[in-house]
């Protein structure tokens, strides 16, 4: 009776999730960001951090890129959950996902571009960037289980940098990508793992400094 009343509770909760309100207009709502929060903090089983992804980046960034350990297994996983992600959200995905939205929800501007920047590195890993790792399955997953705390610190020293001398920025967001291309560093891996790191540090920077004429190369 007991399984039974587990079964029934486990089926409640998923024809929640898959019953989020939906948005013709385009338009995002509490409602809506909260349903597929939740859904997709349940899709990836993160556990560690309050409330949902788009109101605590950081911590739920820092979980995701755990998965990353476990190779091309975890990086799928976060790739199906982040799909799922975003058919829920449906046509409100674009206001959803903004940094304009995010901020009129109460977020503070540094937090709501740090939201949209998670979603952009998301993408790119899951995208452009999504063969990239899985040619270099084994090695990546040991940058990502050995340096995540060296990847930390060019988040935090890049902000920084920002916040304190902001006409520089350019010259910052250079220095940005290349702890994270050294951190990649082909040598350790195949070539394109250096341009895997420069572009994930890229594509998270490039939400506000669209200004910035920088590339990055998968040359040695």
């Amino acid at each position: 009776m007991k399984f039974l009343a587990l079964i029934v509770v486990l089926a409640s909760i998923s024809y929640a999730f898959s019953a989020c309100p939906s948005s013709t207009s385009g338009v995002c709502t509490p409602d809506l960001l909260q349903c597929c929060g939740l859904q997709l903090k349940s899709d990836l089983g993160l556990a560690n951090c309050y409330g949902i992804l788009a109101f605590e980046p950081e911590c739920h960034r820092q979980e995701i890129e755990n998965m990353y350990i476990n190779g091309t297994s975890g990086l799928l996983k976060v790739c199906d959950a982040f799909n799922h992600y975003y058919e829920c959200l449906g046509p409100a995905r674009r206001d959803c996902t903004s940094i304009n939205y995010h901020v009129k929800a109460g977020l503070r501007l540094g937090d709501a571009v740090q939201v949209v920047a998670m979603y952009k590195q998301f993408g790119f890993a899951c995208g452009a960037g999504f063969e990239g790792f899985s040619n270099n399955d084994a090695c990546m997953s040991q940058i990502f289980s050995t340096k995540q705390t060296q990847i930390n610190n060019c988040r935090a020293k890049f902000a920084n940098n920002i916040l304190g001398d902001y006409k520089n920025h350019c010259m910052y967001f250079e220095q940005y990508t290349g702890c994270f291309n050294a951190l990649f560093d082909h040598s350790l891996c195949n070539v394109e793992s250096s341009w895997w790191g420069c572009e994930y540090a890229r594509q998270s920077g490039r939400v506000v400094l669209h200004d910035c004429n920088l590339q990055c190369s998968s040359l040695p």
